[in-house]
C-alpha cells in the first residue's frame, strides 16, 4: 500500500534544513541554539500523544535520561509549541491543494491520530471547520438547483476522504466529522459530478483489511528511524 506520513515528512524536511543552514534560525526573534539532535527529539514530541520517552530517545540516538533534561529547558519547549501550529498551516495547505489515494488519506490520518492530543486537535479543528462549511454550501446549493463548481467539488472530496479516513483511526464523539448528510452529499451529487465512477467504500474496507494499525505502525516507526540515521549522519 503507498503510504504518506505528511508530519515524518515535514520532520525530516525542517531537521534537513536545520542541519545545512549558514547561520542559527530564529523563532518568535530569538536564536536557536541547539545541536541537530536536540532539535530533532523537540520535532519528535508531537507523536508522545502515543508514544513514550524512551521510544523517542531511541529514535533520535539519546539517552532517555538527556531527553527528559532537554524536555525542561525553555527553548526545546518554544520548538515543540512553534512545530505545532507550523505543521498545522502546512499540513492544512497540503491537504485542501493536492489530490491523494484513499490509501495515502488512510495512513495520512492514521499518523494524525497518534500525534499529541492537543496538537492533534491543533490539526483537525481548523479543517473540520472548513470542511462544515464547504459541505453545507455544497447541500444549500444544490437543493436550490444552482450550479456546483469544480473547485469547492474538489476541496469537498478531498477533505471528506481525509476525514473519513480519521474517523476509523480517531473514533467516538471527538471526532466524528462524516455526518450522513455528508456522506450522501458525496455518494449522490460530489461523485457523479466528479465523473468518479466508483464509489470510495469498498476500496476502504480493502484497505482497512490489509493495512491495520499495527502495521501502519511498522512502516512510520522504519521511515522515522531512515529520518534520523539519514539526517543526522
Amino acid at each position: 500500500m503507498e503510504q504518506i506520513f505528511l508530519y515524518q515528512q515535514w520532520l525530516r524536511q525542517r531537521l534537513h534544513e536545520y542541519v545545512h543552514v549558514s547561520r542559527p534560525p530564529k523563532l518568535r526573534g530569538r536564536k536557536i541554539v541547539m545541536s541537530p539532535s536536540q532539535y530533532g527529539a523537540a520535532l519528535m514530541q508531537a507523536y508522545f500523544g502515543r508514544a513514550s520517552l524512551t521510544w523517542i530517545a531511541e529514535h533520535v540516538g539519546i539517552p532517555v535520561q538527556l531527553l527528559r533534561q532537554w524536555r525542561q529547558e525553555p527553548q526545546f519547549l518554544l520548538t515543540m509549541d512553534w512545530s505545532k501550529s507550523v505543521f498545522s498551516k502546512d499540513f492544512q495547505e497540503k491537504l485542501m491543494l493536492n489530490d491523494y489515494s484513499m490509501a495515502q488519506y488512510y495512513s495520512m490520518a492514521a499518523e494524525i491520530s497518534l500525534l499529541e492530543e492537543s496538537f492533534r486537535l491543533t490539526v483537525r479543528m481548523p479543517l473540520n471547520q472548513r470542511f462544515v462549511k464547504i459541505g453545507r454550501f455544497l447541500m444549500s446549493r444544490h437543493q436550490n438547483d444552482l450550479d456546483l463548481n469544480n473547485y469547492d467539488l474538489r476541496l469537498f472530496r478531498r477533505l471528506f476522504l481525509f476525514f473519513l479516513a480519521l474517523d476509523n483511526h480517531w473514533p467516538g464523539s471527538a471526532c466524528h466529522c462524516v455526518s450522513e448528510d455528508f456522506l450522501t452529499l458525496a455518494r449522490d451529487v460530489v461523485w457523479p459530478l466528479l465523473n468518479q465512477k466508483q464509489w470510495v467504500g469498498q476500496e476502504l474496507k480493502s484497505i482497512q483489511q490489509a493495512a491495520p494499525i499495527s502495521r501502519i505502525l511498522i512502516e512510520l516507526d522504519s521511515k522515522l528511524k531512515e529520518t534520523f540515521q539519514t539526517v543526522l549522519a
